[in-house]
């Protein structure tokens, strides 16, 4: 699978969201896949190519699906659907009680409450 500019561009576009949204810096990020941030830089930059062991990690740790968000694998979608769309499913654990949900576009927010304890609060 070669990645296109375009695809890059919406990894780079979702990342920058997804970091003032999160409050998540380059290091950590780059922590939690297993490079350095100058590695990680490089890619979202474009300096270095798209891999897809890269796209599926990243994609999941921000929680979006690499085939709806990519244009070169929605292609690959579109053409294998007569539709033109696909029905996706997504199922969550969370650690607490439900106390809301609602959903703005295309995101859907989940209010929680989760228990501390004082061994977990520390």
């Amino acid at each position: 699978m070669q990645y296109t500019e375009e695809d890059q561009q919406i990894l780079h576009d979702t990342w920058m969201s997804y970091k003032a949204k999160m409050r998540v810096t380059q290091i950590e990020m780059a922590k939690k896949l297993g490079i350095s941030q100058l590695v990680f830089s490089d890619i979202l930059r474009g300096k270095l190519p798209l891999e897809h062991k890269f796209v599926n990690q990243f994609c999941e740790y921000i929680g979006v699906d690499p085939l709806l968000t990519l244009p070169s694998l929605r292609k690959n979608i579109g053409s294998a659907s007569s539709a033109g769309s696909v029905l996706v499913t997504n199922r969550y654990i969370l650690d607490g009680e439900i106390r809301n949900v609602r959903y703005s576009g295309n995101q859907l927010i989940v209010e929680y409450e989760h228990g501390v304890t004082e061994a977990t609060a520390h």
